[in-house]
């Protein structure tokens, strides 16, 4: 290697000198200096930039050629695995009429293919999880079983948030590196970075294309990525519906005590909070802010931002 180096720079030196050589006709030459003297000082000042430039130049071109090859790789690689999907959704989809997503495949022994379990798919973890801190009670409760995936660009924008100038962002954003860690300890969780490059403006298309190549399913709670990736057809676990799902609601025409707190959109009407957040308007309550009152759930009304149970007054209790 180092009779290349010393052959490599010679040529180059040589190759500067000779370029100088040239020129030293075109150059403007010094008063009383002949063509050839000049010539002669332009391919020496060529071979003495050539010794002196051929580090930096080397170094350039090692380092370009590096990146091209990485990201020809890493094209290839996921070309090959898009291409693989396809091939295998396609073969499912024929073998038993089983969908892409269940990527079934033929035994040895000719047997139908099984159907995986919802526990192989893979989970995605996006950014608005990782800050939300829920994620981290769920999966100690053993229900996140099996590969977690946290994409490398999830966490340059959950970076972004640890060093925000705001305060609260700030801490959230470093919580969140510290659930990611607590996450990686837990018995039955396999939690890796998935580090190659996704095509895709934002984060929320990279997030659904990983989606759709490793056929997994997103964690968030961010509602239009909820939206858009559901549209693509990735599965979506939002934590704001499992949330809503794990309330513990009265029925229509059970009674409850709630502390009226503010008016209503109507003029008799007022509001407050069961203690899990839940909103409840209660007809005929707007005389009795700051109070405890007896009510009647009416009936519970489902809302994109969660539910909400509507009741009317019975009586005061404090």
């Amino acid at each position: 290697m180092s009779k290349f180096r010393f052959w490599a720079t010679i040529i180059t030196a040589l190759g500067f000198g000779l370029v100088g050589f040239f020129l030293g006709e075109a150059l403007p030459m010094p008063v009383g200096i002949s063509v050839v003297q000049v010539r002669i000082i332009y391919a020496l000042l060529g071979v003495l930039l050539g010794f002196l430039t051929f580090a930096r130049v080397s170094a350039w071109v090692v380092k370009t050629t590096t990146h091209l090859i990485k990201q020809l790789v890493t094209r290839l690689s996921f070309e090959i695995i898009n291409q693989l999907s396809q091939f295998l959704s396609r073969s499912s989809s024929t073998f038993g009429g089983s969908s892409g997503r269940d990527q079934a495949v033929l035994s040895k022994g000719g047997q139908t293919p099984a159907m995986p379990q919802p526990g192989s798919l893979p989970l995605i973890l996006d950014t608005s999880s990782i800050i939300d801190g829920r994620i981290l009670d769920v999966a100690k409760t053993g229900f996140l079983p099996g590969m977690v995936w946290v994409p490398n660009f999830v966490l340059t924008e959950l970076r972004q948030v640890a060093d925000s100038a705001d305060y609260v962002k700030r801490a959230r954003g470093r919580r969140g590196f510290q659930i990611i860690e607590q996450m990686k300890k837990i018995n039955g969780i396999k939690l890796e970075v998935w580090d190659k490059e996704l095509a895709g403006k934002s984060v929320d298309d990279k997030l659904t294309a990983l989606g759709k190549i490793l056929h997994g399913r997103i964690i968030t709670s961010d509602f239009n990525l909820n939206r858009s990736a559901t549209l693509n057809g990735v599965k979506v676990l939002n934590l704001n519906d499992l949330a809503n799902a794990l309330k513990t609601l009265p029925v229509p025409g059970e009674s409850i005590k709630i502390k009226i707190i503010q008016h209503g959109k109507e003029r008799d009407q007022g509001v407050g909070y069961l203690p899990d957040g839940t909103m409840v308007v209660v007809k005929g309550g707007s005389m009795f802010l700051d109070q405890e009152i007896e009510v009647e759930v009416s009936k519970i009304l489902q809302s994109p931002s969660g539910r909400m149970i509507f009741a009317t007054k019975l009586s005061v209790t404090g």
